[in-house]
């Protein structure tokens, strides 16, 4: 028959086993309770061995916790400056924007003439192609080229957007 010790010990192995499980479900504020519980037991039974070892073992949980929110610091450390070079960039873009709206307002009327119309037959081009009318988009796009290429280059750069510009009629052109 069983005694009461035998039952300590097996309560204290139980712990020790629910630490585990616990373990591998990454909830280490428990495995360390669970554990600190099976080291008591233990202590009453004079098992100074096992309590070395459960002490081992909350050390290694409670660097793994330190290690994995150095880690989530980092990460998130990372994350802002990534989230601080989108900004700078979406800034530098504004900056462009506002610099090219400048640039137009200098423009003669014939050349914003142009851009408008440019402007017009991109919100169509792209109307259409969600529609699928891929013919009609690609001679859209060619006349928004020529439309581009009609303006002269010192009056306004405008190779971006000629760049654009011919990256969709290519896109578009593979999808026939």
């Amino acid at each position: 028959m069983p005694g009461p010790y035998d039952k300590l010990e097996k309560k204290a192995e139980s712990l020790e086993n629910q630490s585990k499980l616990e373990f591998n479900k990454k909830n280490y504020a428990s495995v360390i309770y669970l554990l600190e519980e099976a080291k008591s037991i233990y202590a009453q039974l004079g098992f100074h061995g096992k309590i070395g070892m459960i002490n081992q073992r909350i050390i290694r949980v409670r660097n793994l916790i330190n290690f994995e929110e150095q880690g989530a610091s980092v990460r998130k450390k990372r994350e802002q400056d990534f989230q601080n070079r989108v900004q700078e960039v979406l800034s530098e873009k504004q900056v462009y924007r506002e610099k090219q709206l400048a640039q137009q307002r200098k423009l003669s009327p014939e050349i914003e003439k142009i851009l408008e119309k440019v402007k017009m037959l991109i919100v169509k081009s792209e109307r259409e192609e969600k529609l699928g009318k891929y013919p009609r988009v690609i001679g859209r796009y060619k006349y928004i080229l020529e439309l581009y290429k009609s303006i002269p280059q010192d009056s306004i750069d405008l190779s971006n957007e000629i760049s654009e510009i011919e990256k969709k009629l290519s896109f578009i052109i593979s999808k026939m």
